[in-house]
């Protein structure tokens, strides 16, 4: 087993150089924003769980985890016993941090924009 690692070691070394010089991969992270004067629970994006919001209430910022053949490009919220979706913008490529803001309900349609914090 050791063998086998330090040969791998030495192909890594050979094939991508200094082990210093790896190209870092770049995660983009996403928060959501409450705008609205509202209570939302079961906030989800993308298939991920984050807190409930309160009003102008931010949640953390968390590593985006999605899966085109896996999971929703919506956000689920709700709202007392009324439940919301809308589909979202998927954050490009390169993104460091990207913010979702629920901007308003209004004739049970969920608003939803979205910023590119680099």
């Amino acid at each position: 087993m050791k063998r086998v690692l330090a040969i791998l070691s030495v192909m890594l070394f050979v094939f991508c150089g200094n082990i210093n010089e790896l190209p870092i991969v770049q995660e983009t992270k996403i928060r959501v924003i409450n705008r609205t004067n509202n209570n939302f629970s079961n906030v989800v994006l993308f298939s991920m769980e984050f807190s409930d919001l309160k009003p102008k209430d931010t949640s953390e910022y968390k590593i985006l985890n999605y899966d085109p053949l896996r999971d929703d490009p919506l956000i689920y919220c709700s709202m007392g016993e009324i439940n919301y979706a809308r589909y979202l913008e998927i954050p490009k490529e390169g993104v460091l941090n990207f913010t979702y803001a629920i901007d308003s309900i209004q004739e049970g349609i969920i608003y939803v924009s979205s910023v590119v914090e680099n």
